[in-house]
């Protein structure tokens, strides 16, 4: 009978490990604000801000999604942020936008920015056990001024290794940290800087 019972809980646990566990969703925070460096002097222009998520492998009824969190079934395993990403990139924006002098009454014409989206790809590994994790961000930052035009593409890729799949704490402070340091490098660039006239 012992031997039975042993037997009966040996068969339990290894079915469970080769089965695994479906990860659950996540859903973290993305920053909508970043301190950038400020203009010696206000611009005092208006601007006209639009941002475009043209991310191929997002569903257009899943633009909350940033792509999974890995392991068995790893489509059902996403990691969402808190909004359309498109809307909290938007509102970002804008806020650096300000920072920089924009949105004030001019008599000049605005200027107009669009920011595309072309990846924003949160992917972990998929099977039994999560142990690498990556985000990557590629962003073509557009800005028009009556006939001229700028555009230049941004990224930034990283990767770790992890010991399991990472927690909500861990991936909300990972994709921001990610996030900020990519647009310290769009608004730091004397570049773009430079035709936006701060």
């Amino acid at each position: 009978m012992r031997k039975s019972v042993l037997t009966l809980l040996a068969s339990t646990v290894l079915a469970t490990g080769l089965t695994g566990c479906v990860l659950a969703p996540q859903t973290i925070e993305l920053s909508e604000n970043y301190e950038i460096e400020q203009p010696a002097a206000s611009v005092s222009r208006g601007a006209l801000i639009r941002v475009v998520d043209n991310r191929e492998e997002i569903s257009p009824d899943e633009r909350q999604s940033l792509g999974s969190r890995g392991g068995r079934l790893a489509e059902n395993s996403p990691l969402y942020v808190q909004d359309e990403l498109s809307a909290v990139l938007t509102r970002r924006l804008q806020d650096s936008m300000t920072q920089l002098g924009f949105g004030g009454e001019s008599p000049l014409d605005p200027v107009k920015l669009e920011l595309a989206v072309n990846r924003f790809r949160y992917s972990c590994n998929e099977g039994f056990l999560v142990t690498a994790c990556s985000v990557s961000i590629r962003f073509n930052m557009t800005v028009l001024d009556g006939n001229t035009t700028f555009t230049k593409p941004y990224g930034l890729s990283e990767s770790r290794r992890v010991a399991a799949a990472p927690v909500k704490e861990y991936n909300e402070k990972w994709v921001n940290d990610v996030l900020d340091r990519l647009w310290e490098y769009i608004f730091s660039d004397p570049e773009l800087r430079e035709y936006l006239g701060v």
